[in-house]
């Protein structure tokens, strides 16, 4: 974003107008500043999801069998018909007791074929269906999963997620001697493609049919498919999820996750955001511990930042992370709407809004794409050992960096390029001036090179 901007995403969560609450620079001066404030578009949303009437839950059907149940996986689905059917049939297939383990399947709302299919629906497992008459949204539907689980694990699993036969037995062992531990194994999943949808484009079928030449029954489906077709078509079955035949044609994918887990141990030690962690695509973690949390933010309707909210409460209360390679799981790949890159800096804006501290404001670097994430984790690491250090001497930098991280933030909710940032955070001609004396002490000091690099980037912009 720092080259061009994305245009038509326009999604502003800040007022149009950024406030100035200025202060001097210690030259007499008034130089710069900003206030966050609530937009309309939040409180307008805050107020739609709050008129959302209990009516738009309805319970359709709960296995009640008399057992202890010990692992409750909760799956929110949102129209991934047939996806959420093959993520279904791997949950049959556990080493772990099936009948001490439940899922609570929550259809929030879909128009597909979902509610259909599971009917009549009897897996070894527990099976709880809740159907949401109106859409509920990623938050609530979890939190309506957490109030309905027996269990005193809970599993956050996608409904596109299809699991190895130790899945549930390595989650509910982790956690056997630990009451604060939240495990994901989302940062090692793999990709499949386990169907062809109409919106798959010519490059994506020809890696398709690449992938497939590793299984010829898969290879001949797709052979057989013909174009150009109206619905999801699926190329595989249950029986290569029980044989595990439907691994052949996975593949390693999400190199972000691969940035973090190959410079950090499982425990994420040196990683300035462990909460970033708590991914519900695939994760764990104890009903009390969440619970004592809040659960999740209800005010995250749309896509995005509902898990990472919920992670670093759970982070600031003393809450364990440990990414596991034990986990892994095959995210069965499906087309994506332009919308989420919308519905996702709304929702990184509301987050900022309700932890207005440096550890979440930092994350508009990575966002914006003005760094990458092990850049944004150094620029992080540098600025608080810098004030852990000299915390009189750059008191007042750390007020200039927080205004530099704020405006930003805006330019990206607003959509503007990131350029010219000192600008539009009202930097006077002095304030700019002793931004760059900032940045030399900084400098001089050859501890920080991340940070005054991003300095110099920022000046310069």
């Amino acid at each position: 974003m720092t080259s061009k901007s994305i245009t038509n995403r326009s999604n502003p969560l800040f007022s149009d107008s950024l406030e100035q609450e200025r202060f001097s620079d210690g030259t007499g001066e008034k130089s710069w500043g900003g206030e966050f404030k609530w937009s309309k578009s939040i409180r307008k949303r805050k107020n739609d999801t709050e008129q959302i009437s209990e009516k738009g839950v309805s319970k359709i059907s709960q296995d009640d069998t008399n057992h202890e149940i010990e692992v409750s996986i909760i799956i929110p689905s949102q129209n991934k018909y047939p996806l959420n059917l093959f993520t279904l049939y791997s949950l049959e297939y556990q080493t772990f007791n099936t009948k001490k383990m439940e899922v609570i399947f929550i259809n929030d709302a879909s128009t597909d074929q979902t509610e259909e299919a599971l009917k009549g629906y009897h897996p070894p497992f527990q099976f709880h269906y809740i159907h949401n008459t109106q859409r509920l949204g990623r938050a609530r539907v979890r939190n309506l999963g957490i109030q309905a689980a027996r269990g005193s694990i809970i599993i956050f699993l996608d409904a596109e997620m299809i699991t190895e036969p130790d899945f549930v037995a390595n989650h509910f062992n982790y956690h056997q001697n630990y009451q604060n531990l939240i495990v994901t194994g989302a940062m090692y999943a793999k990709a499949l493609y386990s169907c062809i949808f109409p919106e798959f484009s010519d490059q994506m079928m020809k890696k398709l049919e690449n992938l497939a030449k590793k299984n010829q029954k898969i290879y001949e489906r797709i052979q057989d498919c013909k174009f150009p077709i109206e619905k999801s078509y699926p190329l595989i079955e249950k029986d290569d999820i029980v044989q595990g035949t439907f691994k052949e044609i996975s593949y390693s994918a999400y190199p972000w996750y691969q940035g973090i887990i190959s410079n950090f141990n499982k425990e994420l030690e040196g990683f300035m955001f462990p909460w970033m962690a708590f991914l519900t695509g695939n994760m764990s973690i104890r009903k009390e511990l969440i619970t004592q949390a809040g659960m999740f933010d209800e005010e995250f309707y749309h896509y995005g930042y509902e898990d990472w909210e919920l992670g670093y409460r759970l982070h600031q209360m003393g809450a364990k992370y440990i990414v596991s390679n034990k986990l892994t799981t095959y995210h069965q790949e499906h087309p994506v709407g332009e919308g989420k890159w919308k519905e996702a800096v709304g929702n990184f804006g509301l987050f900022c809004l309700k932890h207005h501290e440096v550890d979440v404001l930092i994350l508009a670097l990575e966002l914006a794409r003005m760094t990458d994430i092990l850049t944004m984790n150094n620029v992080l690491k540098e600025y608080k050992l810098l004030l852990k250090t000299n915390p009189e001497q750059f008191q007042r930098f750390s007020e200039k960096f927080i205004a530099i991280l704020e405006t930003i933030i805006l330019m990206l909710e607003v959509d503007i390029r990131h350029f010219n940032i000192l600008g539009a955070a009202g930097f006077s001609s002095k304030a700019r001036e002793s931004l760059i004396n900032d940045m030399k002490q900084i400098e001089t000091l050859k501890s920080y090179p991340n940070l005054t690099k991003f300095l110099a980037m920022v000046i310069n912009s």
